[in-house]
């Protein structure tokens, strides 16, 4: 990691027209690099409404592409290129007819494309969040991206709940993670709040890895279903050094620091004092004594 680098979160909101949204999405990260960030995040599934709440709707696959080769992925390279910002994004990757990933992306300040992380975790949580109608559960074994900035891992939204792939992106070397998402209400629970715990857990992700985190997630109103923001960046020691406001469409700007990587892990030691040996029970779905 460089002694310091700029994160812009682009927390925005969606609608039915998929290239305003791509072109107000763009104008977004434009002003985040204006106010300084030289990595730029938008949020899951950003160019479309949230289509995986109407299950089994089977037109949203024409939404999706190729990767790196589809149309998206190469206007977030130009992207890229003519901001000189890291860009990491997320789209709907076709592989074959049947078969499509939730996929997070990454280029570099060139533009050129450094690779891809496909969700892992696929949610189907009752109304609102189907998305085992589309997806593929991902099978890029939770990659780590050597940028010129900063190595950082790309999980996805629901990704985000499992501390395993926060601890293995930093056992393999990542000093953020950052996780594209898409979560507000819970239509079968309306007095349900998720945006505490969200949070919560992804800064203790930042605490027990001494890594940064950040979320990047909608906003609006899409058929009734609200999406709450919230995004933020959390530092090694849990604090929110960056956070949008609930519902308002805003660029968060965050500086993340080497210095305090340093502090943070010289002080924790927690790689050190890992015992590995003793996790196996963690390779089981359950353990009945």
């Amino acid at each position: 990691m460089r002694e310091q680098v700029t994160i812009g979160l682009v927390q925005m909101a969606m609608g039915d027209d998929r290239e305003a949204n791509i072109e107000k999405a763009f104008a977004m990260a434009g002003t985040a690099r204006e106010q300084g960030a030289e990595l730029i995040v938008l949020p899951e599934l950003f160019s479309g409404i949230y289509f995986c709440k109407y299950p089994g709707a089977r037109r949203y696959n024409a939404w999706a592409e190729p990767v790196p080769d589809g149309p998206l992925s190469s206007r977030l390279a130009k992207l890229a290129r003519e901001l000189e910002a890291v860009v990491v994004a997320s789209v709907y990757e076709f592989v074959q007819d049947g078969l499509y990933f939730n996929t997070a992306v990454v280029y570099e300040r060139d533009g050129s494309y450094l690779g891809k992380s496909r969700k892992m975790h696929i949610p189907e949580t009752g109304p609102g969040y189907q998305e085992k109608y589309y997806f593929a559960p991902g099978d890029s074994d939770y990659p780590v991206f050597r940028t010129s900035l900063i190595d950082l891992a790309v999980p996805t939204c629901w990704d985000q709940w499992y501390p395993e792939v926060a601890r293995l992106a930093r056992l393999k070397g990542a000093d953020l993670v950052v996780y594209p998402t898409c979560i507000g209400d819970e239509p079968a629970e309306p007095d349900l709040d998720t945006s505490d715990p969200w949070q919560i857990v992804m800064r203790g992700h930042a605490v027990a890895n001494s890594i940064y985190v950040a979320a990047c997630n909608r906003v609006g109103v899409e058929d009734g279903q609200g999406f709450y923001g919230r995004s933020f960046v959390s530092d090694p020691n849990g604090a929110k050094i960056g956070e949008a406001g609930r519902g308002t469409e805003e660029v968060v700007v965050a500086a993340l620091s080497r210095e305090t990587l340093r502090q943070v892990r010289d002080c924790s030691q927690f790689l050190r004092d890992r015992r590995p040996e003793s996790y196996g029970g963690l390779l089981q779905r359950c353990i009945e004594e």
